[in-house]
C-alpha cells in the first residue's frame, strides 16, 4: 500500500477538481461548495482535504471520485488504501455536453442525446 500523505492527497484532489471544472480558487468558495455537494461531503471536510490537512475516510472516496470524474481506484491509491503507483492528477479537460449530462445524473443514451441537442440549440441561440 502507498503512504497516505494528506499533502499528496490534497494536491491530487486539488488538481483533479480544477480539471473537472470546479472553481476551487474562488474567494467566495463556490467551487468548494459545489464539490462538497457533489461528493456528499461537508464544506469543512473539503477545505481540509484540499489544504492537505487530511485524507478523507474510505467511504467518502467513491462519491468523491464520481464528483471529480476520476477512477475510484486512483483515489484509493492516492489515499494509500490500494497498492501500486500513485497516479498523476488528470489534466484539465473541456466540459462537453455528454460529460455534463453524466455529472448531472443523466445516464440513458436517449436522454444524453436529447441533452446534447438542447445544449447545441442553446449555444446557437447565444451566438445569434
Amino acid at each position: 500500500m502507498n503512504d497516505p500523505s494528506p499533502e499528496r492527497f490534497g494536491r491530487y484532489v486539488t488538481e483533479a477538481a480544477r480539471a473537472a471544472g470546479y472553481d476551487i480558487d474562488s474567494p467566495r468558495g463556490g467551487g468548494r461548495k459545489a464539490l462538497a455537494e457533489a461528493a456528499r461531503m461537508s464544506a469543512a471536510s473539503v477545505s481540509r482535504m484540499l489544504a492537505g490537512k487530511t485524507v478523507v475516510q474510505a467511504e467518502s472516496l467513491r462519491p468523491l471520485a464520481a464528483a471529480l470524474d476520476v477512477p475510484y481506484e486512483d483515489l484509493l491509491k492516492v489515499a494509500g488504501l490500494l497498492g501500486g503507483p500513485a497516479p498523476e492528477p488528470p489534466e484539465e479537460r473541456p466540459l462537453t455536453p455528454a460529460v455534463a449530462a453524466r455529472r448531472l445524473g443523466i445516464r440513458a443514451s436517449e436522454h444524453v442525446a436529447a441533452f446534447e441537442v438542447l445544449v447545441a440549440a442553446l449555444q446557437r441561440a447565444e451566438r445569434e
